[in-house]
């Protein structure tokens, strides 16, 4: 669990862990890690295919046969042929999960998970945080995931401006 206020660099330390942003250090990586991050803003490429055709695009015919959309239980069927950027941000976060949960990375770096999320399925999420097959990585303000975080706490602070 990474924490700390807003600006301290949470989400820049998942970004360089995930090899999306390079900092002046070293980031040493198993050759051929799986990687999957969850970042706050979920965007997705073509906006306008539907949620069904994203996901598949995402994971790949055969994975979206294997583990369909509709049985991750994060989509309504009726938001499952949709045009994702009809879709609310919620829907959208949830889309994005449903691409992490269908073939789990070994390093799951979550920015900010419950945000946009029920309650019903923050307790979900956290439930299976517990049991996925790799290491998590999860930034986060939410008190109640913090409180209740089996792992280690990292805590970040902002570098004072110069």
């Amino acid at each position: 669990m990474v924490s700390g206020p807003n600006g301290a660099g949470k989400s820049t330390l998942l970004a360089v862990l995930a090899g999306r942003l390079h900092g002046s250090g070293t980031v040493r990586r198993r050759p051929g890690l799986r990687v999957g991050l969850l970042t706050q803003d979920t965007v997705f490429d073509r906006p306008r295919r539907t949620a069904r055709s994203v996901y598949a695009d995402v994971v790949g015919a055969e994975r979206a046969e294997t583990v369909p959309l509709s049985s991750l239980g994060l989509l309504a069927s009726a938001d499952l042929d949709r045009p994702v950027a009809d879709l609310s941000v919620g829907q959208r976060r949830r889309l994005a999960l449903a691409v992490l949960v269908a073939d789990p990375p070994e390093l799951l770096l979550l920015d900010e998970p419950t945000n946009h999320l029920s309650p019903t399925l923050c307790d979900e999420l956290e439930e299976a945080l517990n049991t996925g097959p790799g290491a998590v990585v999860v930034a986060s303000h939410d008190r109640r995931l913090r409180a209740r975080w089996p792992g280690r706490e990292l805590t970040v602070t902002p570098t004072p401006p110069r």
